[in-house]
């Protein structure tokens, strides 16, 4: 069975620049390796380290895509444009828009050349006129699936092509009726929820050693405890109003919020918003310590010297990966209630805060509880746990498999 998975075009799989969907695809391929059910063909943007990475994976095939001069200077040009001209706001936006249709252009060529018995496309709708293109979607019709991780905006004029996806996945219930409403249907039997996962063995804990030894790294004293943000640097993180919440911070032992994370990934993508935290932490600048980017493979480490995260998110996130990592680490988490967010931060491991005036109020008292209360974090880590056991792998390729109506 040869299944093709079509990533975004923006960054690589395997996922050396970071990103959720990529590392969630790059899950795909690593229980594959033990399962061997299918051979994966995975159409990817290029990336030297992607690259070299994925000659370790014997069942999957990578067909890298690399972008010419031309395209990666219109890219650059129409960047600067929107930048620094129209000044956007969010300007990865319009990053990698030639690169893009570049990678969905050669995608749609190889589709046409060759025979696949799936297909699926990952998240962003304008992946659809790899199909549109050379009427492919007439080829691969009941054939290709639609792995959706936020919201649908729009069809790019790919409505029909859409609509008569085999079927359609989604991370949570939330986008699950998202995508109900935005096609104007009602339980669908085809629009159906695919539990996000992760490779819980990936986070394992490390010593005392290890743990004084990275906080040292990190000018971290051996006796302070540790809250984590992990996550872009964006608006809708909420990292704006954690920061409020940290300035507040009072009574507590002593303390350091660990910030992990840039803009966009691994880029050279920057962003006016990250100099306005560096405004924000002027007088707390003795609690906050910016990591920038850190490699997935090394976040463990991270996770595993913390006592407490803290994601608090204000966009309606639809299953951020940094909640599974967070429990499969056995931390107390705070969080809000965003998007599909409860139904994965269930059974009392996380405070889940309302997006409302108190927002920044009550974040700051629900950490000043956790950092002085051993008790609660250890009740809120066993639960975490026990959470972040039905969230693996081996769980999530099954469903993925089922889901896309290949007989186990």
């Amino acid at each position: 069975m040869k299944v093709a998975i079509i990533t975004s075009g923006y960054l690589p799989v395997p996922a050396s620049k970071g990103g959720a969907v990529e590392n969630i695809v790059e899950n795909f391929i690593i229980e594959n390796e033990i399962e061997k059910k299918v051979n994966f063909e995975i159409f990817s943007i290029y990336d030297e380290n992607a690259e070299n990475i994925s000659k370790k994976y014997q069942y999957t095939n990578f067909n890298f895509i690399k972008p010419n001069k031309i395209v990666k200077a219109l890219d650059k040009i129409i960047y600067f444009f929107f930048k620094n001209i129209l000044k956007k706001e969010k300007t990865m936006s319009y990053r990698y828009i030639i690169q893009r249709l570049y990678f969905l252009r050669k995608t749609s060529n190889n589709l046409k050349k060759n025979n696949y018995d799936r297909i699926i496309l990952e998240n962003h709708s304008t992946l659809f006129l790899a199909l549109k293109w050379h009427k492919n979607y007439i080829k691969y019709k009941d054939k290709y699936y639609y792995h959706i991780h936020n919201e649908i905006k729009s069809f790019y004029g790919c409505e029909n092509i859409i609509k008569n996806t085999k079927k359609i996945l989604c991370v949570s219930n939330y986008i699950k009726k998202q995508v109900e409403n935005f096609f104007g249907i009602q339980d669908s039997k085809n629009i159906v929820k695919l539990t996000n996962c992760i490779n819980i063995d990936e986070f394992k804990e490390i010593s005392e050693k290890e743990k004084i030894s990275l906080k040292k790294k990190y000018n971290i004293e051996k006796d302070e405890k540790v809250i984590l943000f992990a996550g872009r640097l964006s608006n809708e993180k909420g990292i704006r109003e954690l920061l409020l919440a940290i300035r507040g911070i009072k009574n507590v032992p002593k303390f350091k919020l660990l910030v992990v994370g840039s803009f966009f990934f691994d880029t050279e993508v920057k962003n006016s918003f990250e100099e306005e935290l560096r405004s924000i932490i002027k007088e707390i600048k003795d609690k906050v310590i910016f990591t920038g980017y850190v490699k997935h493979e090394d976040m463990y480490k991270i996770y595993g010297m913390s006592d407490i995260a803290a994601l608090p998110s204000l966009w309606e996130d639809p299953a951020p990966l940094t909640i599974i990592e967070a429990m499969s680490s056995g931390l107390p988490i705070v969080t809000t209630d965003s998007g599909g967010i409860p139904e994965y931060a269930k059974n009392d491991c996380a405070y889940i805060i309302k997006r409302d005036e108190n927002l920044i109020k009550n974040i700051k008292e629900k950490l000043e509880e956790l950092l002085n209360s051993e008790a609660q974090r250890k009740k809120m880590s066993e639960i975490s746990l026990k959470n972040a056991k039905e969230l693996n792998l081996k769980n999530f390729y099954n469903n993925l498999l089922k889901d896309i109506d290949i007989d186990l």
